[in-house]
């Protein structure tokens, strides 16, 4: 079953990384960019407000760029009726689910925390806190592929 489990992983990051399913990794990571370039747009040019509300506005973009895949995930295989033939070969719903999350974080996760750097210099943050931000990312991201 471990076999099973890792051509699984493989099979799903070659879909979500090579666009195999709508999009891949850019589209998440595109969205996240032009949500910290527009930020700046709606709040001013004013750089203290800009620096202080940065860290979240990072967050509120990970987290919509997260979401944005999520129909992907499953969907296309109950459609095409994968998880009866894995169920028919004794592999855990569960345990399908589990490697779908890791795919999909290590699709958009470490991707997301390195555009976060230049999303960084947009808002005008400064080293701890984007220190903090990258680390809070590293973090909370598996918690947002979960969701």
């Amino acid at each position: 079953m471990r076999r099973r489990l890792w051509a699984l992983l493989r099979r799903d990051l070659a879909l979500l990384l090579l666009g195999g399913r709508r999009g891949g990794t850019m589209l998440p990571l595109l969205f996240f960019m032009a949500v910290a370039m527009l930020f700046p747009f709606a709040i001013g040019p004013d750089a203290r407000l800009l620096a202080r509300t940065g860290g979240g506005v990072i967050w509120v973009a990970a987290l919509l760029a997260a979401i944005l895949p999520l129909d992907r995930l499953i969907e296309p295989d109950l459609e095409l009726g994968m998880f009866d033939q894995w169920a028919l070969r004794g592999m855990s719903e569960e345990w399908i689910v589990a490697v779908r999350v890791i795919a999909h974080w290590l699709s958009f996760g470490p991707p997301l925390m390195l555009a976060a750097l230049p999303a960084a210099a947009l808002l005008g943050l400064d080293g701890p806190t984007l220190r903090t931000v990258e680390l809070g990312l590293l973090a909370g991201t598996p918690g947002l592929a979960a969701v």
